[in-house]
């Protein structure tokens, strides 16, 4: 069983939240009060890493797409480094992979490079 750790970065215009180990319904209030935190700093955008995480159930998702929910859509939030389970998770429930949803990234590299176009 992996610890879940949550970590963030501030790299203009982005504010990075890494998720590490296993996000569970355990592990739900530290990832919440992270984001919440997070939230709080008013971020001009968000990037979610995804890269280290092991496990994600339900609870996690939910707390990501309410961040999508409430900082309006669009490219303001996007995740990276989704494993392949994970991202037929995110496809299969439509977070990601049509219109309107949120945006995956395959490194956190190519998320900071959106940040220059926009």
């Amino acid at each position: 069983m992996d610890v879940f750790e949550a970590s963030t970065e501030q790299r203009p215009p982005f504010t990075i939240i890494r998720a590490r180990g296993e996000l569970d319904i355990a592990a739900e209030p530290a990832f919440h009060q992270q984001v919440e935190a997070v939230l709080a700093q008013k971020p001009r955008r968000l990037v979610f890493d995804l890269s280290e995480l092991r496990f994600m159930d339900s609870s996690g998702l939910r707390v990501i797409l309410d961040v999508y929910r409430r900082l309006g859509m669009g490219e303001r939030v996007v995740v990276c480094g989704l494993s392949p389970r994970l991202r037929r998770i995110f496809d299969v429930t439509g977070i990601t992979g049509r219109v309107g949803g949120i945006t995956a990234y395959g490194s956190l590299e190519d998320a900071l490079k959106s940040g220059t176009s926009g």
